[in-house]
């Protein structure tokens, strides 16, 4: 089956000289069982994740990705900036789980009349040169990355001026709330089996504390439940759900040191 790579924020080639939008700074290729990651973006939410390159992500707030298009997963993956989405995902044999929040990235094509321009007209550059370029064009955005042909620079490569994108996040302000991405774990240690309007279920792999939180689709908390000696294998929680409305929810156990995530809707 043909594989067609994909940044997961930007179509290559993009058909603008510039993009902005939520993403969480993957290049996907997509595969029948899902979307193989090929590059981690620096500086994105998903390099504060242990997604690495070859894993591939099975889910995307619950929806499976088994059989999409590869504008199909775009869609998933993209979203409105902070937004939190969970993505399920096979590393090495394992099914592991991430909860992060989008950031705003922009995608820049890196036009090569001006790259030649600004240092003169050669055939080849080094990366310190590109990022001081790409970098001198975006005064309130911060250049994570460059892209050639919609793979990662590397540092000590020679390039050409052709086909290169820098890639930018929205600086952050230092007073401001930093959201924070919720860490991988995988999936057996600690398990969601489900949530309704009066039990929510779990199932641990040891004995001990357990935190169980409920996040609505704009990542705030609104029900939260330590359990100071859950049982091993598997356990309930009663709750009240009648001041929560119809919708998505994120449901998260927190145990041994580990997170897991699960995604379901309340109706």
């Amino acid at each position: 089956m043909k594989k067609f790579l994909f940044v997961a924020f930007l179509l290559v080639p993009s058909l603008h000289a510039s993009d902005s939008f939520g993403g969480i700074g993957l290049a996907i290729s997509q595969e029948q069982g899902g979307a193989k990651i090929e590059s981690v973006i620096p500086g994105t939410p998903a390099a504060e994740s242990n997604m690495r390159v070859g894993d591939v992500i099975i889910a995307v707030d619950g929806v499976s990705l088994k059989g999409n298009t590869i504008e199909e997963s775009k869609v998933k993956l993209r979203g409105v900036k902070n937004k939190p989405l969970e993505i399920s995902f096979v590393s090495d044999g394992d099914t592991l789980s991430v909860i992060l929040r989008r950031a705003q990235i922009t995608v820049k094509k890196l036009e090569s009349e001006q790259v030649e321009a600004w240092y003169g007209n050669k055939s080849e550059f080094n990366v310190q040169e590109i990022e001081t370029y790409a970098s001198s064009t975006e005064n309130n955005k911060q250049l994570v990355a460059v892209l050639q042909n919609g793979k990662l620079v590397k540092s000590d490569a020679g390039v050409s001026a052709k086909s290169l994108n820098g890639i930018y996040v929205d600086r952050v302000d230092e007073f401001e709330p930093k959201a924070k991405s919720r860490s991988v774990v995988n999936e057996s240690s600690a398990t969601i089996k489900g949530l309704t309007r009066t039990v929510i279920g779990f199932e641990l792999k040891s004995a001990g504390k357990a935190v169980v939180s409920i996040l609505n689709t704009e990542g705030v908390v609104v029900a939260r439940f330590i359990c100071k000696n859950a049982l091993l294998g598997y356990n309930t929680l009663n709750w009240n759900s009648d001041n929560v409305p119809d919708g998505r929810y994120t449901v998260t156990i927190e145990h041994s040191g580990t997170i897991s995530g699960k995604s379901v809707i309340l109706n």
